[in-house]
């Protein structure tokens, strides 16, 4: 697989996805309006398309038997896209967004749901659902279905509630995981077990991130009364600062150390100052990111083995160049990634990575999803010299040369029939 064929592909996707995104985002044409002036109200429900994350249909179902739930996005008065985001707390921080198909009298528009980091799955469905109703409103209210809503607010006065605003962890937030498991038979066991903690700082202007982790694969085999056993082990930790410039600009430093058995590395110091520009501001980045990032910095290595070029450690300067593309639309989503890194004491050290992810509804009741990971592999500076043994490979305890990686995955969905979906019935 040539570095050329890597390049052509996600430039090709790149071409289509811009071209894609002008036509739908600059060019959307709002939809004819099938509804009804403001002031006459609709005897039918409105009806809502919801997509975007795995959402529990049936509690929304029970709490608004206001709306109708349909199938597909081409029925719908309203559709809804919903993105999640990592917040600086931990929790998740939910986009949603407010697609108007039929009314002439509204536009379109986003709010946004919070969620705790320790918060039960009741406690974020219920604040998902309670955003979801809250932007819904505008529709509800051009139907009959308004006069027989009532609302009601909870919360105490403006002085009661500003009391314990004061932070006084000053943004910073702390985790930790544990996490293992184990398969016993009689012949074959395998335990893992792995540590993870995080700590960050999370703010408008910078952003601080440090967070560690460390596995531990066993895998035992029994055959003909001899024992064979292999361990796997790596050990990960980074620290980054970046700083927001403007809207649009970004710079960071980013250090890492690393440690894998499996890859032949003792260890790799890295450090390495970054800058990234995103081609849309990043205040709408639930819709729509396109970055240009670049990393440049020295790495220091050392390995349990002599290399395939006669190194016990050695110290290297390497760069990074990084395009990253998500696209957010009615119709389907774009994600495509291109990283090309190497050594700048030996450019024919690279590699070269094309993610993508796509997915895009074709017509009524056909939608398609596809993924391509490619890598381009020249930079296995790291593998141990000498011959590998069949057992070696049977076990799982060496990186074996290649200079490609590929994987893919294609899925396609029909679907046809009733087009609402307001029943539960959670029965055998």
């Amino acid at each position: 697989m040539s570095s050329r064929l890597v390049l052509f592909l996600f430039s090709f996707l790149l071409l289509c996805s811009v071209n894609t995104f002008a036509s739908k985002d600059k060019g959307d044409p709002k939809p004819k309006s099938k509804g009804t002036p403001s002031y006459q109200k609709r005897d039918d429900k409105i009806r809502v398309f919801v997509e975007g994350i795995r959402l529990d249909m049936d509690y929304m179902r029970r709490r608004m038997r206001y709306v109708d739930f349909v199938m597909e996005p081409a029925v719908a008065d309203v559709q809804i896209i919903i993105n999640e985001r990592v917040s600086g707390s931990g929790g998740q921080v939910y986009s949603l967004m407010y697609n108007n198909i039929t009314l002439d009298n509204l536009s379109n528009y986003t709010i946004s749901a919070t969620t705790l980091a320790n918060d039960t799955y009741e406690e974020k469905r219920k604040k998902i659902t309670d955003a979801l109703e809250l932007g819904l409103m505008p529709y509800v209210s051009q139907t009959k279905a308004s006069e027989k809503l009532v609302l009601n607010y909870k919360g105490g006065d403006a002085t009661e509630e500003n009391e314990n605003l004061k932070d006084p962890w000053n943004n910073w937030t702390f985790r930790g995981d544990v996490s293992g498991n184990m398969n016993l038979e009689e012949s074959r066991k395998s335990y893992n077990y792995a540590f993870y903690a995080r700590a960050d700082k999370v703010t408008e202007d910078w952003k601080y991130r440090n967070n560690a982790r460390r596995s531990v694969n066993t895998k035992k085999y029994t055959s003909e009364g001899e024992d064979y056993s292999s361990i796997n082990t790596s050990t990960y930790a980074s620290s980054s600062v970046v700083k927001s410039i403007t809207s649009r600009w970004s710079a960071g430093a980013f250090g890492n150390l690393y440690n894998n058995n499996y890859q032949n590395m003792v260890y790799s110091i890295s450090i390495k100052p970054a800058i990234e520009y995103n081609i849309f501001p990043w205040d709408i980045s639930d819709r729509k990111v396109f970055t240009i990032a670049y990393y440049i910095g020295p790495e220091w290595m050392k390995y349990y083995e002599e290399t395939i070029y006669d190194k016990l450690s050695e110290s290297l300067w390497e760069q990074s160049l990084r395009l990253d593309l998500q696209l957010v639309q009615t119709w389907g989503e774009i994600q495509a990634g291109l990283n090309a890194t190497n050594y700048l004491q030996d450019w024919s050290k690279n590699r070269i990575t094309l993610d993508t992810n796509l997915s895009v509804r074709i017509v009524r009741g056909l939608s398609v999803r596809m993924g391509l990971r490619v890598e381009n592999i020249h930079d296995q500076i790291y593998l141990a010299k000498g011959d590998v043994s069949l057992e070696d490979v049977l076990l799982n305890k060496v990186q074996l040369p290649s200079t490609f990686e590929i994987g893919a995955d294609l899925g396609l969905r029909i679907q046809f029939g009733s087009i609402y979906n307001n029943i539960v019935n959670n029965r055998l």
